[in-house]
């Protein structure tokens, strides 16, 4: 049985974790809870962690233990800083975890929205995906992949990907009736993967997509966590 490892990245002072039914839904993984506090330009990191540090590392134990109640083995800490998307990257890499959870509101892991690019490495992140998620909760795995409307290759390509994604899940044991494939034709893929995000418990996506984002939302997975309430998980 494999534990991927998961960083579930929480900003303070008002940090979203993921709820009871969400956790219920998740299947092998180990937890790195990293909580994150953003430094003003009028304090110095030494100023916040005075004021701030007690309280919240004392809230992240809380909740380490309930992802232990749960079965997922849990590690905490916190960091002071003035980048959470910067930050949360510098944690990951020097890490070395398989995915990065932002947690939404939904308090259900049913239905869930994968973001196809590409094919490069998909069964072993389908693998990751399906040691950190329980397949047996699934009600619904989405696929979609955003084609270059100028590109005239471009919506066959995302059907070939889609297709061969769909075979990978079969083969892991997902039943094709609740598997469903989207391509969908936009030059702007940060905005048409935020709008398809809507209604989902989890959007999944690999780094790539990730990397769509823009100067006024920021990466895309962020956009979909902080406007629209969807957990996020990125596979590395």
């Amino acid at each position: 049985m494999e534990h991927p490892s998961v960083l579930v990245f929480v900003e303070f002072p008002d940090p979203k974790f993921p709820t009871s039914g969400f956790l219920n839904g998740l299947a092998y993984p180990d937890a790195e809870l990293i909580g994150f506090y953003q430094v003003d330009e009028d304090e110095s990191v030494e100023e916040a962690r005075a004021e701030h540090d007690e309280e919240f590392r004392a809230e992240l134990a809380r909740h380490a233990e309930q992802f232990e109640e749960r079965g997922v083995r849990t590690e905490f800490d916190l960091t002071f800083d003035d980048d959470p998307v910067e930050t949360r990257e510098k944690v990951a890499k020097k890490d070395g975890v398989d995915a990065i959870l932002t947690s939404g509101g939904a308090n259900a892991l049913g239905r869930v929205l994968i973001a196809s690019r590409h094919t490069k490495n998909a069964e072993a992140k389908v693998n990751t995906l399906l040691n950190i998620v329980d397949r047996d909760e699934l009600l619904s795995v989405d696929l979609i992949h955003v084609a270059d409307p100028d590109d005239p290759e471009g919506e066959a390509e995302g059907e070939s990907v889609l297709k061969s994604m769909s075979s990978i899940l079969t083969d892991q044991g997902i039943p094709s009736i609740r598997i469903n494939q989207e391509v969908r034709k936009g030059s702007d893929v940060s905005f048409e993967l935020r709008q398809a995000a809507r209604n989902y418990d989890l959007f999944v996506m690999g780094a790539t997509e990730q990397d769509v984002g823009d100067e006024v939302f920021g990466p895309v997975g962020d956009y979909i966590v902080h406007e629209q309430d969807v957990a996020v998980l990125t596979l590395r």
